[in-house]
């Protein structure tokens, strides 16, 4: 890497952690990954060189990968034995979303089919803008449908879920805002955890792209990891800030798939996210009466429980209106490790390969 590279590179890095920051202190969704994703893709719209090491995002993708593995413990995986209906609902659901997406991506907003998957994909944002561009899809496309629909759920499905429900006992007596802004500095771990955490971390990856898994990065840790909680080996979770790099570096890396990108491109997508996610908000309000009326699950649990919002999100929404966190986490978890491991392979089989490499991005000026 030349001084030069390595300066542009360095300033990349910047720029998106200010963007991240200011995102996280605004309290926007996601708002280290979107307030970096959307600094350093403004910065590629007005022709500034935003490069980013793909190395350094693999191995990133790879620590969201041992996040969402850390959450299979011992006590979600009891759990999930006692609300099997419910989480193959939950299964229908994401099933119907993204037939619907497809249809609606496809043939409104004419999308590849590739990038047309991962864009009705009820995943979450990181996960979805970790796995697409090694699959073939549009990270551009991506990060604007996703990023909307998430920002769409977290305002509505809140008053959705409250105004069905009304008097749930505990609505409000946690304070959703500043639960998010709380940042644990510590870098403490007992050197067992570091060591378990490391070796699912960089044996996952190798391992993964030794057995061509889809996404490799992404899923060889995930797995390892899930492996190593669900069985009470560690308890252990990655620290918050390595969490808020990875969403920093992951953020960043989008900026350069918008080179040369047009309002009229970024209003279509904005729209076509807005859509689906109405689409989505309208079957998990349906699912949910479901739910309430034939297994006795609260409608606005059920409710915060199906929309496919983050699942940190979802669970301090959860907590603050007094709702049943385990039965919410439990499911968003569920629904993102199935969408990680389903869409790849439903990829591969509509006859796009997955390429291993990194993403292409369109030309800097």
């Amino acid at each position: 890497m030349t001084t030069s590279s390595a300066f542009l590179f360095l300033r990349t890095l910047l720029i998106g952690g200010l963007g991240g920051l200011t995102g996280h202190l605004l309290n926007l969704p996601l708002g280290w990954l979107v307030g970096a994703m959307l600094t350093t893709s403004a910065c590629a719209m007005a022709g500034a060189r935003v490069p980013m090491s793909w190395s350094l995002r693999s191995v990133m993708i790879g620590v969201i990968g041992l996040m969402a593995g850390s959450a299979f413990t011992p006590d979600i995986l009891s759990h999930a034995r006692d609300w099997s209906v419910t989480l193959i609902g939950v299964a229908v659901y994401c099933a119907l979303v993204f037939a619907i997406g497809i249809a609606v991506c496809r043939r409104i907003g004419g999308q590849d089919r590739t990038t047309a998957m991962f864009s009705a994909a009820p995943g979450g944002l990181s996960e979805i803008l970790a796995l697409g561009p090694s699959c073939g899809a549009d990270p551009r496309t991506l990060s604007l449908v996703h990023g909307m629909r998430i920002a769409v759920i977290l305002a509505l499905t809140p008053l959705v879920a409250t105004s069905m429900a009304a008097g749930v006992a505990g609505a409000g007596a946690v304070d959703v805002t500043a639960a998010r802004r709380v940042i644990d500095l510590s870098l403490s771990m007992p050197p067992r955890d570091v060591a378990i955490l490391a070796a699912c971390l960089l044996v996952g990856m190798r391992l993964g792209r030794a057995i061509r898994l889809p996404a490799a990065h992404l899923t060889g840790p995930l797995i390892l990891s899930a492996i190593t909680h669900a069985s009470g080996l560690t308890a252990a979770h990655p620290p918050q800030l390595l969490i808020i790099a990875a969403q920093v570096v992951i953020g960043t890396s989008v900026a350069q798939f918008f080179a040369h990108t047009t309002w009229r491109m970024l209003l279509g997508c904005l729209a076509i996210g807005g859509g689906l996610t109405l689409v989505n908000l309208a079957l998990a309000a349906g699912f949910a009466a479901g739910f309430a009326h034939w297994l006795d699950v609260p409608f606005a649990t059920a409710m915060i429980a199906l929309v496919p919002g983050g699942l940190p999100e979802m669970s301090l929404v959860s907590i603050a209106l007094g709702l049943d966190a385990a039965f919410v986490s439990t499911h968003h978890l569920f629904r993102v490790v199935l969408v990680l491991i389903a869409l790849p392979v439903l990829v591969r089989l509509g006859g796009s390969p997955a390429p291993q490499g990194k993403p292409k991005p369109h030309p800097q000026a």
